[in-house]
Order: C-alpha cells, then structure tokens, then sequence
C-alpha cells in the first residue's frame, strides 16, 4: 500500500515533469468549475538581442548594360540591314539603310512648307507696308487746317501698323523654322544610310526590311511590312561590352523604402549553384501599370560576374533596404497590434495568467519584430495560446495574422 502510494506520488512528479519539459516553453492552466474544466496552455519564448533585416524581394532577368540605340535622323522605312544580332561593329560601321522613297517625300513636304513660310513673309510685308501707308495718310489728314481724321483714327492707324509689325515676325519665325526642315529633309535624303554610334557588338536587331520606323526624336514604335506591330524596341541597340545586369520588377509599395547603393542577394534559376551579390544602381522614374498592378524597374550591378550567366536568364533579388544591430527581437507572433497604431505583447503574471504589455516597435523581418521600450532581454513573451483541442495564435495572430502586416521603422 505505501508501495502504491509511493508510486502515486511519483507519477504525478512524473507528469509534472513532462509538463515542464515541454520546449521549456509551455505553462498549463485548469480553470472551470465542478466537473468541468478546460486546459489553456501557452508557449512562449525569451526576448533576445541580435541583429534584424528588412527587405524587399523582385523577380527579373539579367540584361546586357552599357548599350547605345542606334536610331535614324528621320522617319522612313528599312530598305537594306548591313548586320545581324552579334556582329562586331565599328563607330560609323553602316548598320541599315532607309528607303529613298519615302525620304524624298519628306523633303518635297518639307520644301512645300518652305515655299508656303516663303509667301507668308511676303504676305506680312504687304500687310505692313499697306498699314504704314495708311497710318500717315490718317496723320496727314488730322493736321490739316480742316481735320478730315480724328485723334481716334490716328490712334487706330497707329495700331495696325503694330499688328502688321508682330504678323510679319511672326511670319519670319515660321519661315525660319521650314528652312531648317527642309535643309534636314535635303541631308536626310542624302544620307540614307544609319552608323554605328560606338565600337562594339550588335546586342538587338529589332527591324526587318519593310518595317517603318520613327526617328529618336519622335515615339518608340515600330511597323512590320504586314501591319503588325513590331517590337518597341530601338532598331538596332549597339553593346559596348559584356557587362551583366540583373533588371528587377518590384512592386509600387515597396518602392518607398529601396535607395541606390543597397545591398542584394541574387539567385537564377538556371544556376541554382551560383548565389551572387550586387547592388541597386538605378531605380525607374515612371512606373507600369499593368491591370490596376504598378511595377517600377530596379537595375542591380553584379559585384562578381559568373561566366556561366547569359542575358535573358530569369533572376530573383533580396534587397536589404534596413538593418539593426543589437536589436531587441521577438517573435512576430507574439506582437499585437489595437488597430490604431499601438502595440502590446503577452507575459505571465505570477498567477500564470497573461497580461498585456504594451511596447513601440521598430523594424520587422518576415519572422521577427524589433522592439524598441517596454520589455526587456530574457522577457518571455507569449507566442501561442493551446485551449484544449484550439490552437490559436496569442490574441489574434500576431501583427502579421491579424493587421496583415506591421511597422517598418
């Protein structure tokens, strides 16, 4: 009998043991009445102090940089390519030639315009001659001994010659104007052929002969000689090396927080072996709104250049956009928000029941908040509420469960 109670009693040491044991984490609550009873259990874990990143992560591909368009002075249509994508070319190497068709109707056009200013100078002259004229005839007439003009006409007369004098300036300017048109049109039809700007390698041919193409002056378009619309692209963009850049997508709300010189983590799915490093060099101005979704263009530079990456490969990139050293970090679970931008966490009273504590807060990473007062190193904070067979987060999930996200600083 002494035996069995013994026993008794070590089972329940046993059991309180086991309960102890449980990650060194979890304290247990009976709480009910009569015969019945429910068990709440709860998880924490201790505040500590280590260093946290914020980030910021896009897709994209690895581009060639260091490139140069190669547009022509005037619109036309391509007529003849002298290269093709890869050849090495030289500075005033020719590169394609337009169609004399249609450039020798830009210059009658533009001598048509000419022509048309050249009128209307002379137009303007008469006009203005005709006012003067008639200016001292009106002044004339108001000194006679008998006035046949007024104060008033003279006035009115005075005023037309002024009209006259802005219509033939202006007149001048348009005439101006054409002349530099058609002088183009004239060195445009001369010179049908496109050069290279610079020595290097044609990294993109984007035309074929028959397609129409503007001039880098005017909208980046193309046509194909079947109507269809070509790429947007430069006709013929000329790489002046082989530097590889790594063009990320990164979405509107993160834009706020990148800055050039920021540090990336870079991965490519073709090269699952090779993890390079980079940096932000350029972030796009203008954005792409793509069914209600706005995307901005990130240019990474490659620290170290693997000879096994080639342009087009399909990239992905952790920006590193904030960092803190000897930080005070808790789990993002055990962080709770009111909805009105205050935060609490959840410790164990002496009773073993749990009150809030309210904190500020600092970064967050994908698994663990800054906090910044309120709580101190080695604090247990609650993570995870177990009451009986529900499993619940600690009040609601934590900032990430219940608010969908949390303070970036």
């Amino acid at each position: 009998m002494a035996l069995s109670k013994k026993l008794r009693r070590y089972r329940g040491w046993i059991a309180g043991g086991v309960l102890v044991a449980i990650a060194g984490t979890a304290l247990l609550v009976t709480r009910g009445a009569g015969a019945e009873s429910t068990s709440v259990s709860y998880t924490t874990e201790a505040a500590t102090t280590g260093t946290i990143s914020v980030t910021v992560s896009g897709t994209g591909n690895v581009e060639v940089g260091d490139t140069t368009e190669a547009w022509p002075d005037s619109a036309g249509t391509i007529a003849s390519i002298a290269v093709q994508e890869g050849s090495l070319v030289s500075t005033g190497a020719a590169l394609y030639t337009l169609d004399a068709t249609a450039a020798k109707s830009n210059t009658a056009k533009a001598y048509a315009s000419y022509l048309q200013a050249k009128q209307g100078v002379l137009n303007a002259e008469s006009q203005l001659l005709k006012a003067e004229n008639e200016r001292d005839a009106v002044i004339e007439h108001s000194n006679l001994a008998t006035p046949t003009a007024t104060a008033d006409d003279v006035t009115l007369a005075k005023k037309s010659v002024e009209s006259a004098t802005i219509g033939l300036t202006a007149a001048k300017a348009s005439l101006a104007s054409a002349t530099t048109a058609y002088n183009d049109a004239r060195a445009a039809e001369e010179d049908l052929s496109v050069t290279s700007p610079c020595s290097g390698t044609v990294g993109e041919l984007n035309i074929q002969v028959g397609d129409s193409v503007t001039s880098s002056g005017g909208s980046i378009s193309q046509t194909s000689g079947t109507g269809a619309a070509a790429s947007s692209s430069a006709p013929v963009v000329i790489t002046s090396g082989r530097t590889l850049v790594v063009k990320l997508t990164v979405n509107e709300v993160d834009l706020p927080t990148l800055a050039v010189g920021q540090r990336a983590d870079i991965e490519f799915d073709a090269l699952p072996d090779i993890a390079a490093t980079g940096k932000v060099y350029e972030i796009s101005d203008e954005g792409l709104n793509t069914q209600g979704v706005v995307t901005f263009d990130v240019y990474l530079a490659l620290d170290v250049i693997d000879d096994s990456l080639r342009p087009a490969m399909s990239a992905a990139a952790t920006i590193v956009t904030d960092v803190a050293k000897d930080a005070l970090l808790v789990p993002n679970a055990a962080v709770q928000s009111d909805g009105n931008g205050d935060y609490h966490v959840q410790i164990l009273d002496s009773t073993g029941a749990p009150q809030n504590v309210a904190v500020e807060v600092g970064l967050m990473s994908a698994t663990q908040t800054q906090v910044l007062s309120g709580i101190s190193e080695g604090d247990k904070v609650i993570t995870q509420t177990l009451d009986g067979e529900t499993q619940s987060n600690s009040s609601g999930g934590g900032i990430l469960g219940g608010m969908g996200g949390g303070p970036r600083g």
